[in-house]
């Protein structure tokens, strides 16, 4: 009975990704998916919002019939709430952000004081060298370590540099699949400057854009968290752990708007300080990546203001709350370049990102999945939670 059920939730969210994906510009690239049954929905037209909400009210009806342990049915059941919010949003269903939230994330959230991205400020003013304006010293540091524009064919050997150094300190804390395998492989099509994707039996790639300009400064903060021990090490390992040795085969699909987020966001976002303590990784560019760059870098401390930079992720949620709210975009515009520290280009790109359907929620996964778990990953501990974060399913009302 229960394989039965898993083939209809499976199948679900296979047909969610399938209707929300209309909505994005951008067209995934492969990933790992149930081959029998991905193929199903692939060759089906899309299905309609009534038919879904009634597919996800039924599985929300025969769940509690199904043999599973509670933990695994107690995850189930907030997973199954946000494949129901989400199919009655493409019904037409409206939620207040805060209901939408809580339904598709299992997070209860607020407008957030600007006092917190004052703890950001102070950050970057400590961590920063120059002097003038924290917004002007931050460019003029990004624009320093960006690899110029003759250069960018060095890009995917420096990728492959830091991606092997990651993966071995992620050996360090937590075992992965001996046949783990990661490629860089470029991209021109993604507005994004990375991205990574699981491909199945340990194998992963890892998308790089080379024509997105990319501080070197931030290969770790990028590699930690799309590869090793962020993204990748958690789709590898629960293929390992829950899928090849527990059966759970619902772990073979992401689900759309779901509380996974917001813990695998939250992990990503902490993955560089798990596998470098302060200072290691800028020691580590001095020496290996550098050199070939023809960089030679100035005093500044990596980790306050990788700090700062995702305490500003919080300027986003905001800037959601104020849309939802029915601000005017000049308005939103201005409260992103103000207090995120952005030009008017990267606000316009953030602005159109939160106006795009089923994106509005998603941004809180970043801001307040880091700081779940933050607590969770310090002292002697860290290890053990890091790999039960990695392994177990877990919903942020857990924690």
């Amino acid at each position: 009975m229960s394989e039965h059920w898993l083939h209809d939730y499976i199948v679900l969210a296979l047909r969610l990704n399938k209707a929300t994906q209309q909505s994005t510009p951008y067209a995934p690239v492969e990933e790992y998916q149930p081959p029998e049954w991905y193929e199903q929905v692939l060759h089906e037209p899309v299905q309609s919002a009534d038919l879904l909400v009634r597919n996800a009210a039924e599985l929300q009806e025969t769940l509690p019939l199904q043999p599973f342990e509670s933990r695994r049915r107690a995850y189930l059941a907030k997973q199954l709430r946000a494949l129901e919010t989400v199919s009655r949003l493409l019904q037409g269903e409206h939620f207040s952000l805060q209901e939408e939230v809580r339904r598709c994330y299992d997070l209860d959230v607020d407008w957030l004081p600007e006092s917190v991205f004052e703890q950001a400020y102070a950050l970057y003013d400590e961590a920063l060298p120059g002097s003038g304006s924290i917004a002007e010293r931050l460019r003029q540091w990004q624009a320093s370590f960006t690899l110029p524009a003759e250069k960018t064919s060095l890009l995917p050997s420096f990728f492959q540099r830091a991606l092997t150094e990651a993966m071995l300190r992620t050996q360090a804390l937590v075992l992965l699949p001996a046949n783990t395998q990661t490629e860089i492989q470029t991209i021109v099509d993604r507005p994004a400057r990375a991205m990574a994707r699981y491909l199945g039996n340990h194998r992963s790639r890892v998308y790089l854009n080379p024509a997105v300009p990319f501080p070197l400064t931030d290969l770790f903060y990028v590699l930690c968290h799309e590869g090793y021990p962020g993204h990748l090490a958690e789709f590898v390992l629960k293929d390992e752990v829950l899928i090849q040795q527990k059966g759970y085969l619902e772990e073979q699909v992401l689900l759309p708007c779901s509380p996974r987020y917001v813990i695998s966001e939250g992990l990503a976002l902490l993955a560089h300080e798990m596998v470098f303590t302060p200072g290691e990784a800028e020691a580590w560019l001095a020496e290996h990546i550098y050199p070939d760059a023809g960089i030679c870098p100035v005093n500044f401390d990596l980790t306050k203001i990788q700090r700062a930079k995702d305490l500003l992720f919080g300027v986003s949620c905001n800037a959601a709350w104020l849309l939802s709210e029915g601000r005017p975009d000049d308005e939103v515009l201005a409260y992103l370049m103000r207090y995120a520290l952005v030009d008017e280009e990267t606000a316009r790109r953030e602005l159109a990102s939160l106006q795009h359907p089923f994106s509005r929620g998603n941004i809180f996964t970043y801001f307040h999945g880091r700081r779940l778990l933050s607590p969770l990953l310090q002292g002697p501990q860290r290890k053990v939670r890091l790999y039960q974060l990695l392994t177990e399913q877990t919903s942020p009302s857990d924690l």
